[in-house]
């Protein structure tokens, strides 16, 4: 499917309209293909078009998961690991209840593990280190049986960081750069703002000093805390739609197909993720197809992989909150 320009249009129009209205400080759309960005707008200050922003870099909040989650679908796909391994099969120590032993790293990406945690904005306050820091956040008993309900957690992505460093010795981001940022030309993209000049500053972020800053990014959280731009997020989505660039047709159906539709908990709606990323619909985006996958964060985000059609989609902007209606009623337009 090509971009239809004028759909474009319409759609940089819608998110014009929203910095316009003041709902967001700025927005970026980028639509691309499996070979090529096919076009790009951004607006910035009073609403008025502004290609410096083209090259900026954004905060991407959970968009981390999926670069998080596709990364480690490379050692699922090297036989390293598996996405049915026990959690203690890698962080013995946590194995303190029967329940946490059923914990697996998939129910890391289904966000099913039960475990109660600590609130994320406070993680890199805490003054500890490595196992000590795990089993301070995932004090307590389980919210529920692991693997039957879903409750959105970002700060048990950080068992994953704990993994790979058991496994291979090297921090999340020293593997995030291996596995994807070099072989795949993400110059831009880590837990820190790579060139601080291009960073755009995150109204109403709660870490809201510098030194709160530093030591978020001293966490590298793998749930939350990457940087990056819409040319790295091309880049990364059209390794995952390339056959075999990043793994096997296998893997690639383990990372991006639906597991089981669990009960959210505390609501009557039922979740649809993957082993990282989501396919869960929205009400901004009522033609949503089945065949397109996406993750978004609260940074306002979204970044949307669609094979059938092959149409790639980066939705960027710099205001914490929670919800991604403006990045997906700005999609939905190029499927008018």
């Amino acid at each position: 499917m090509q971009l239809d320009p004028t759909a474009f249009d319409r759609a940089a129009a819608q998110a014009r309209s929203y910095v316009a209205s003041g709902a967001l400080p700025t927005a970026l759309l980028a639509a691309g293909d499996r070979e090529r960005v096919l076009a790009i707008r951004a607006f910035g200050e009073g609403a008025e078009e502004d290609p410096s922003l083209h090259d900026r870099i954004f905060a991407l909040a959970s968009i981390t998961k999926a670069v998080a989650a596709t990364a480690i679908a490379r050692l699922v796909d090297q036989g390293s690991l598996d996405y049915r391994d026990p959690v203690v099969k890698h962080i013995p120590e946590l194995g303190t209840a029967p329940w946490r032993e059923r914990i697996t790293v998939g129910h890391i990406f289904t966000h099913s593990t039960g475990l109660p945690q600590a609130n994320w904005a406070t993680y890199g306050d805490l003054a500890l280190d490595g196992v000590e820091r795990l089993e301070h956040a995932f004090a307590g008993e389980p919210l529920y049986e692991p693997g039957t309900r879903m409750q959105y957690a970002t700060l048990t992505y950080q068992l994953l960081n704990e993994i790979v460093w058991r496994r291979l010795g090297k921090p999340m981001s020293a593997f995030l750069a291996e596995s994807l940022f070099e072989p795949f030309g993400m110059v831009d993209t880590g837990f820190r703002p790579v060139d601080p000049a291009r960073a755009m500053p995150v109204v109403d972020h709660p870490m809201d000093t510098p030194e709160k800053m530093e030591r978020y990014a001293q966490a590298e959280l793998s749930g939350s805390g990457l940087w990056s731009t819409a040319a790295d997020l091309i880049r990364l989505a059209q390794a995952v739609l390339a056959p075999g660039r990043l793994f096997r047709t296998e893997t690639c159906r383990l990372l991006t197909e639906p597991q089981l539709r669990l009960p959210m908990l505390g609501a009557d709606t039922r979740s649809h993720r993957t082993w990282g990323w989501n396919k869960e619909e929205h009400e901004a985006f009522p033609q949503m197809p089945a065949s397109g996958f996406y993750h978004g964060g609260a940074t306002g985000t979204l970044l949307w992989l669609d094979p059938a059609r092959d149409i790639i989609f980066v939705f960027l902007t710099n205001r914490w909150i929670s919800d991604n209606a403006q990045a997906f009623a700005t999609l939905a337009c190029l499927y008018e």
